[in-house]
């Protein structure tokens, strides 16, 4: 069944998937080798099914099934500019109070204690 998207008037959030490349990896071509297979569209459209996320690689949207990407918003900027994506939380808040936020730390360990 395929659901519509519908963002409220007062925003919407989101996050981004990522793959990323260890800086002091012992094998950095086999990495890049991943890369370049995991970003191929063909692979990149069967993650991007299998997640029901959109695909990194514009040409993925060949490989999926009719009407994925655009269920996906793959490639509509103007949908995606309307998202506020989440961020790793930083102590440093950004504007002038300084350090007094939390980190990514803290939030782990309040969850802890939530969860119990």
């Amino acid at each position: 069944m395929k659901v519509k998207t519908v963002l409220p008037s007062e925003g919407s959030t989101g996050w981004s998937d990522t793959w990323m490349i260890s800086s002091k990896s012992k094998n950095p071509n086999c990495m890049y080798k991943w890369m370049d297979w995991v970003i191929s569209p063909k692979v990149n459209g069967q993650i991007a099914e299998w997640f029901g996320e959109a695909p990194a690689n514009q040409k993925s949207c060949a490989t999926t099934t009719k009407g994925f990407c655009e269920q996906y918003h793959a490639g509509d900027e103007a949908f995606f500019d309307k998202l506020a994506f989440w961020k790793t939380p930083l102590p440093n808040c950004g504007d002038d109070r300084g350090t007094a936020c939390k980190g990514y730390a803290d939030w782990v360990q309040a969850w802890t204690e939530i969860k119990g």
